[in-house]
């Protein structure tokens, strides 16, 4: 997978995990995130076309973006952001509530990252943004698809668990 633009192009061979973790190279890269913007909370990957759900893909996916941004040196809480914790407007930009901000202040994390799958026949694309908890501004963002085999199928086949 390279890296061009905030765009971490398809993999010829999926591999979900180094896609991830160039996601959030991408993400550190934009220079938005330092020891001055504290902890970042991660939230649970949702699908596009239903915010309320996500499955065993986003939530793996999560846990690799939270795995690289550790390994880049990024003071990370997993915390679980619930559902009303997020909105999303009629553009599809997340917004954050004030409960978030009050989690966020609570932490010292004054961002989120936070994104969405999108299932199409034979990819599924993801979107990432990290979200400032102060005032909802996207401080970096980041894109990348991935090839559909048996075992991504596998993760969004598994039965959906509803968010909170």
């Amino acid at each position: 997978a390279i890296c061009t633009e905030s765009v971490v192009e398809l993999a010829a061979e999926p591999d979900l995990m180094l896609l991830s973790y160039a996601a959030v190279d991408d993400l550190v890269a934009q220079r938005v995130i330092d020891d001055d913007h504290g902890r970042v909370l991660v939230a649970t990957l949702v699908d596009v076309n239903n915010v309320e759900e996500s499955s065993m893909f986003g939530r793996q996916v999560s846990e690799f973006l939270a795995t690289r941004l550790t390994q880049q040196k990024v003071d990370v809480i997993f915390a679980t952001v619930r559902q009303d914790h997020m909105k999303v407007d009629r553009a599809g930009q997340f917004l954050i509530s004030r409960n978030v901000q009050n989690l966020g202040s609570d932490y010292n994390a004054r961002n989120v990252l936070v994104g969405t799958y999108g299932v199409t026949e034979q990819t599924v694309m993801v979107s990432l943004r990290l979200v400032s908890t102060v005032d909802d501004s996207t401080l970096a963002a980041t894109d990348f698809a991935i090839q559909k085999d048996a075992l991504i199928e596998q993760m969004l086949a598994g039965a959906s668990v509803r968010r909170f």
